[in-house]
C-alpha cells in the first residue's frame, strides 16, 4: 500500500499518544511514516516523545540515507 495522507487520523494518533491505528471496520492497522527531506524516500518512527497522554514530537530515520528528522503532524503520511 502506497502512503497516504488523512489529517485526521494523524490528529487522533497525536491525541492518543500512538503510532499506530486500527480500524476497527477493515483490521488494517497504520502505521506513521514520513518523507526524507534530503532524499524523498518514506522513513521510519525512530524516536518519540510525549506531553502527558499525548505525542508531542517524532523523529523519524531513513532507511536509504540514515539521516534523522524531525516531521511535522501535517507532513506524516499513514501506510
Amino acid at each position: 500500500m502506497e502512503p497516504i495522507k488523512d489529517i485526521e487520523k494523524v490528529e487522533k494518533m497525536f491525541r492518543q499518544g500512538q503510532t499506530t491505528l486500527l480500524d476497527a471496520s477493515t483490521g488494517y492497522k497504520y502505521s506513521m511514516t514520513a518523507r526524507c527531506p534530503k532524499d524523498g524516500s518514506f522513513s521510519l518512527i525512530a524516536e518519540i516523545e510525549k506531553s502527558g497522554e499525548c505525542l508531542s514530537r517524532i523523529v523519524f530515520k531513513c532507511s536509504s540515507c540514515s539521516s534523522l528528522f524531525e516531521a511535522k503532524q501535517e507532513d506524516i503520511y499513514l501506510r
